[in-house]
């Protein structure tokens, strides 16, 4: 029998709207394992529901949490309130709104000010968002079609009046280092502006000082739009999201940045401008995770008013050289998006972890990451730090995209890595800003075992009429698991299947009654790679 083996997904730290979320289960059939995770309606794909830990990340969302450092003082962040637009008191606020796919709320978006010099607004519209909700997973997108509608003038007592506009195209999107989306609508934004609706104006340069900021967006557990004033700061420290690695960000500690948050702009109180994106929170998640799965450990001596659990939102400054005459235009002289290499990873994987090497006779783990791109050629390096793969130095000679295969070695010493990736068209094309900007980081941890023995999975079998259900009760996740495998009984020997033939399943699984019996290998894996005895079990018709 088969196993589709495949690799752990992160929990996304990211913020548009869950819809209903189903426990999911596995189903295993004849000739293969399908894998049914539960879905967090991130860009209509799927992405495993580690209910637990996704569960504290939400309930604990609005929780207060102090400032890191004394030097400074800032007011405390203010609750999240209501605003509503009834008298028009807060019509310069009405371009942000709320994408609605298939009749169901999404993202926050707003219209961007793309006007000219000479305020020319025949050109289309444009509303910016996260580009995680423009339905990429990771690398980036340019013009490609989107279905969904953008809602305008979301307030809790307007609604009734709004009125949608289809969203025509996705102009650009990235998740090579950032977390934003430029979107065009099948209007203009003179008919739009002619319609009452008011675009927000961008600010020419990303704050680099601590702020006061206001956070507007559409989260779900909010009948319109919703606005939270807190702190905003720089960060320049590494940030692990899934499969996107963040070296510069903005930060904040605001409350109500929740589900359906993502997309919303953050705002200088002083100016009014959008100074970035909304893309996600790491707050509620425990210290011991932060660093391990996302890099942010605590370094001593570094400076940083607010604390790693924060929001994080992405500035835009850089887009704007690319609106030219009113229009989007990624070709434009001082657009810095060029080359869009589209890089799609073949296998979607959470911080991927090997085992460090016990001696230095021992062979270093590989990174056996494939992948495609549309150039004709890519260039790779491995660093410790991932600011530098924005640094043109040492990057490997160009190789064809053909081979579409990194497996150099990782390193030897436990601890964090990270392979820099960028597609060129010409081998003797150099790594210009463009090129960089669209680097595509993958992150990976090398891990020394822990050893120790772990308990053994203790599975609750359930039988049903067409099904069988297995279930563990132990606590799976990001940081402890269960690994199967399944096999044709009389011929399966579990202490003889390799490690390697095994799949990291959720905390349950469906069998069909019809491929019974069957023989159950299982056995519990941690982050340290510390593991249990394998156990046999037999798995028979009802």
């Amino acid at each position: 029998m088969l196993i589709k083996n495949l690799k752990n997904f992160s929990i996304v730290f990211v913020l548009h709207l869950a819809t209903a979320q189903k426990t999911s289960l596995q189903k295993i059939q004849l000739e293969l394992l399908k894998t049914n995770f539960s879905l967090l309606t991130f860009d209509q794909g799927p992405v495993m529901n580690y209910k637990s830990k996704v569960a504290a990340a939400l309930a604990f969302l609005t929780t207060t949490f102090a400032l890191a450092s004394c030097a400074y003082t800032f007011p405390e962040p203010a609750e999240p309130i209501i605003l509503h637009n009834s008298h028009q008191q807060n019509n310069h606020l009405n371009g942000i709104g709320q994408i609605i796919k298939e009749d169901r709320r999404y993202c926050t978006a707003f219209l961007i000010d793309s006007r000219d010099s000479g305020n020319d607004a025949s050109g289309p519209a444009y509303i910016l968002t996260s580009g995680h909700c423009a339905s990429i997973w990771i690398g980036t997108a340019a013009d490609t079609a989107y279905q969904g509608q953008i809602q305008f003038n979301y307030f809790q007592d307007t609604l009734l009046d709004a009125k949608r506009y289809n969203i025509q195209k996705v102009n650009w999107a990235s998740l090579a280092g950032t977390d934003i989306a430029v979107m065009e609508l099948n209007s203009s934004l003179q008919a739009v502006i002619a319609d009452g609706i008011n675009p927000l104006k961008a600010a020419l340069k990303a704050p680099d000082r601590l702020i006061q900021v206001r956070v507007i967006g559409a989260p779900s557990s909010a009948p319109g739009l919703r606005l939270s004033s807190c702190t905003q700061e720089p960060a320049d420290t590494t940030l692990i999201k899934y499969l996107t690695v963040h070296t510069h960000y903005q930060k904040q500690d605001c409350k109500g940045i929740e589900p359906g948050s993502s997309g919303s702009p953050v705002m200088d109180i002083a100016t009014g401008e959008v100074t970035g994106v909304m893309s996600g929170t790491t707050y509620a998640i425990t210290a011991t995770d932060l660093c391990f799965w996302h890099g942010l450990c605590a370094t001593p001596g570094r400076q940083s008013v607010l604390p790693d659990q924060a929001s994080q939102s992405f500035p835009i400054d850089y887009l704007m050289p690319c609106f030219s005459d009113g229009h989007f235009n990624i070709d434009a002289p001082a657009c810095s998006l060029k080359p869009d290499f589209n890089f799609r990873a073949r296998t979607n994987s959470d911080v991927t972890l090997y085992k460090a090497p016990e001696n230095e006779y021992e062979k270093r783990p590989d990174w056996d990451v494939r992948f495609s791109m549309n150039t004709n050629f890519f260039r790779f390096k491995t660093v410790r730090d991932a600011h530098a793969c924005y640094l043109p130095e040492r990057y490997s000679n160009p190789i064809d995209i053909s081979t579409g295969l990194v497996d150099a070695p990782i390193g030897s010493e436990a601890g964090l890595y990270y392979l820099c990736l960028v597609g060129v068209d010409l081998v003797d094309h150099q790594l210009s800003e463009g090129k960089l900007r669209n680097t595509q980081i993958l992150p990976a941890r090398l891990v020394k075992p822990g050893g120790i023995s772990l308990p053994e999975p203790v599975p609750d079998i359930k039988h049903g009429t067409e099904e069988l259900l297995v279930e563990y009760r132990q606590n799976t996740g990001r940081n402890i698991w269960t690994q199967i495998y399944v096999g044709a009984v009389g011929s399966t020997d579990c202490a003889g299947i390799e490690s390697r033939s095994y799949t990291k399943i959720g905390d349950s699984f469906l069998v069909p009654n019809q491929a019974l019996p069957l023989t159950l290998c299982s056995y519990t894996m941690d982050r340290d790679f510390n593991t249990s005895a394998v156990r046999t079990e037999i798995l028979q018709k009802p």
